[in-house]
Protein backbone atom coordinates (compact mmCIF):
# COMPACT_ATOMS: atom_id res chain seq x y z
CA UNK A 1 0.00 0.00 0.00
CA UNK A 2 3.06 2.26 0.70
CA UNK A 3 4.53 1.31 -2.29
CA UNK A 4 1.54 2.20 -4.47
CA UNK A 5 1.51 5.63 -2.56
CA UNK A 6 4.88 6.55 -3.14
CA UNK A 7 4.82 5.56 -7.19
CA UNK A 8 1.68 7.68 -7.14
CA UNK A 9 3.40 10.95 -5.45
CA UNK A 10 6.34 10.63 -7.82
CA UNK A 11 4.16 10.22 -10.79
CA UNK A 12 2.44 13.50 -9.94
CA UNK A 13 5.55 15.16 -9.34
CA UNK A 14 6.68 14.18 -12.78
CA UNK A 15 3.89 15.42 -13.99
CA UNK A 16 4.14 18.85 -12.37
CA UNK A 17 7.97 18.79 -13.22
CA UNK A 18 6.95 18.29 -16.59
CA UNK A 19 4.01 20.74 -16.57
CA UNK A 20 6.33 23.37 -14.91
CA UNK A 21 8.74 22.60 -17.83
CA UNK A 22 6.46 23.39 -20.80
CA UNK A 23 5.41 26.52 -19.02
CA UNK A 24 9.34 27.71 -19.12
CA UNK A 25 10.46 27.42 -15.74
CA UNK A 26 14.33 26.03 -15.41
CA UNK A 27 14.72 22.71 -14.00
CA UNK A 28 17.22 24.20 -11.51
CA UNK A 29 13.84 25.81 -9.93
CA UNK A 30 11.84 22.57 -10.53
CA UNK A 31 14.20 21.04 -8.68
CA UNK A 32 14.43 23.20 -5.44
CA UNK A 33 10.10 23.39 -5.62
CA UNK A 34 9.49 19.72 -6.01
CA UNK A 35 12.40 18.33 -3.69
CA UNK A 36 13.97 16.78 -6.65
CA UNK A 37 17.91 16.17 -5.12
CA UNK A 38 19.12 18.56 -7.98
CA UNK A 39 18.37 20.34 -11.89
CA UNK A 40 19.80 17.23 -13.32
CA UNK A 41 17.39 14.36 -11.21
CA UNK A 42 14.66 16.80 -12.59
CA UNK A 43 15.72 17.18 -15.91
CA UNK A 44 16.11 13.52 -16.41
CA UNK A 45 12.63 13.01 -14.73
CA UNK A 46 10.96 15.76 -17.42
CA UNK A 47 12.87 13.78 -19.94
CA UNK A 48 11.86 10.38 -19.55
CA UNK A 49 8.11 11.52 -18.43
CA UNK A 50 8.60 13.30 -22.54
CA UNK A 51 9.47 10.07 -23.79
CA UNK A 52 6.62 7.66 -22.12
CA UNK A 53 4.17 10.71 -23.49
CA UNK A 54 5.82 10.11 -26.96
CA UNK A 55 5.65 6.61 -27.12
CA UNK A 56 1.90 6.40 -25.66
CA UNK A 57 1.31 9.26 -28.26
CA UNK A 58 3.34 7.12 -30.99
CA UNK A 59 1.51 3.49 -30.25
CA UNK A 60 -2.04 5.42 -30.61
CA UNK A 61 -1.34 6.83 -33.83
CA UNK A 62 0.12 3.64 -34.98
CA UNK A 63 -3.25 2.06 -33.63
CA UNK A 64 -5.53 4.36 -35.15
CA UNK A 65 -3.64 4.12 -38.50
CA UNK A 66 -4.12 -0.09 -38.62
CA UNK A 67 -8.48 0.98 -37.30
CA UNK A 68 -8.29 3.62 -40.78
CA UNK A 69 -6.57 1.16 -42.79
CA UNK A 70 -8.50 -2.29 -41.72
CA UNK A 71 -11.59 0.52 -42.61
CA UNK A 72 -10.21 1.58 -46.05
CA UNK A 73 -9.57 -2.62 -46.85
CA UNK A 74 -13.51 -3.66 -45.58
CA UNK A 75 -14.40 -0.56 -48.28
CA UNK A 76 -12.50 -1.86 -51.05
CA UNK A 77 -13.32 -5.60 -50.15
CA UNK A 78 -17.19 -4.88 -50.40
CA UNK A 79 -16.78 -3.25 -53.53
CA UNK A 80 -14.51 -4.58 -55.28
CA UNK A 81 -16.75 -7.06 -57.14
CA UNK A 82 -19.43 -4.16 -58.09
CA UNK A 83 -15.79 -3.09 -59.94
CA UNK A 84 -15.19 -6.26 -61.83
CA UNK A 85 -18.50 -5.43 -63.12
CA UNK A 86 -17.79 -2.53 -64.51
CA UNK A 87 -19.86 -0.26 -61.99
CA UNK A 88 -18.42 3.23 -62.63
CA UNK A 89 -19.04 4.50 -59.41
CA UNK A 90 -17.63 1.88 -57.38
CA UNK A 91 -14.39 2.04 -59.50
CA UNK A 92 -14.75 5.80 -58.47
CA UNK A 93 -15.06 5.11 -54.99
CA UNK A 94 -12.38 2.64 -55.11
CA UNK A 95 -9.76 4.98 -56.60
CA UNK A 96 -10.98 7.46 -53.63
CA UNK A 97 -9.71 4.87 -51.69
CA UNK A 98 -6.68 4.20 -53.01
CA UNK A 99 -5.61 7.31 -52.79
CA UNK A 100 -6.82 7.50 -49.84
CA UNK A 101 -5.11 4.26 -48.20
CA UNK A 102 -1.51 5.32 -49.94
CA UNK A 103 -1.74 8.73 -48.57
CA UNK A 104 -1.94 6.90 -45.10
CA UNK A 105 0.30 4.70 -45.43
CA UNK A 106 3.34 7.47 -47.62
CA UNK A 107 3.00 5.24 -50.56
CA UNK A 108 2.31 8.52 -52.44
CA UNK A 109 5.49 9.53 -51.58
CA UNK A 110 7.58 6.84 -52.79
CA UNK A 111 7.74 7.93 -56.74
CA UNK A 112 8.38 11.28 -56.34
CA UNK A 113 11.49 10.46 -53.64
CA UNK A 114 12.30 8.42 -56.64
CA UNK A 115 12.42 5.13 -54.99
CA UNK A 116 14.07 2.07 -57.09
CA UNK A 117 11.39 -0.66 -58.56
CA UNK A 118 8.69 0.67 -56.64
CA UNK A 119 6.61 1.57 -59.13
CA UNK A 120 2.68 2.36 -57.89
CA UNK A 121 1.11 -0.35 -60.15
CA UNK A 122 3.29 -3.12 -58.28
CA UNK A 123 2.59 -1.42 -54.88
CA UNK A 124 -1.37 -1.18 -55.27
CA UNK A 125 -1.15 -4.92 -57.08
CA UNK A 126 0.62 -5.48 -53.36
CA UNK A 127 -1.94 -4.58 -51.41
CA UNK A 128 -4.92 -6.28 -53.36
CA UNK A 129 -2.80 -9.03 -53.07
CA UNK A 130 -2.79 -8.31 -49.07
CA UNK A 131 -6.25 -7.74 -49.31
CA UNK A 132 -7.59 -10.63 -51.12
CA UNK A 133 -4.88 -13.30 -48.58
CA UNK A 134 -6.43 -10.88 -45.74
CA UNK A 135 -10.36 -11.45 -46.27
CA UNK A 136 -9.70 -14.92 -48.27
CA UNK A 137 -11.32 -13.67 -51.58
CA UNK A 138 -10.66 -15.15 -54.52
CA UNK A 139 -8.44 -13.78 -57.17
CA UNK A 140 -11.17 -11.18 -58.58
CA UNK A 141 -9.19 -11.11 -61.78
CA UNK A 142 -9.52 -15.01 -62.81
CA UNK A 143 -13.18 -15.46 -61.16
CA UNK A 144 -14.24 -12.18 -63.87
CA UNK A 145 -12.65 -13.64 -66.54
CA UNK A 146 -14.26 -17.23 -65.73
CA UNK A 147 -17.34 -15.81 -65.15
CA UNK A 148 -17.68 -12.86 -68.19
CA UNK A 149 -18.70 -13.51 -71.67
CA UNK A 150 -15.43 -12.78 -73.17
CA UNK A 151 -15.85 -12.27 -77.09
CA UNK A 152 -12.48 -11.39 -79.17
CA UNK A 153 -12.20 -10.00 -82.56
CA UNK A 154 -9.41 -10.43 -84.63
CA UNK A 155 -8.55 -7.12 -87.21
CA UNK A 156 -6.58 -8.02 -89.69
CA UNK A 157 -4.91 -4.86 -91.54
CA UNK A 158 -1.77 -2.55 -91.04
CA UNK A 159 -0.78 -1.70 -87.27
CA UNK A 160 -1.44 2.31 -87.19
CA UNK A 161 -0.04 2.51 -83.59
CA UNK A 162 3.39 1.06 -81.90
CA UNK A 163 3.40 0.09 -78.55
CA UNK A 164 4.93 3.80 -76.97
CA UNK A 165 1.85 5.31 -78.75
CA UNK A 166 3.61 7.03 -81.61
CA UNK A 167 2.28 6.15 -85.76
CA UNK A 168 4.09 3.32 -86.71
Amino acid sequence: MADERRKLELAQRRNQALQMRIAGVSPTLIAERLGYNSPQAAAGDITAALKRAAKAEGLAAEHLLHLEIDRLDRMMAALWPKVLKGEVNAADTCLKIIHKRASLLGLDQINRNGAPDNDMASLLGAMLAQLQQRYQVADPDLDAIAAADVHAEVVTGEVLWDDAGGEA
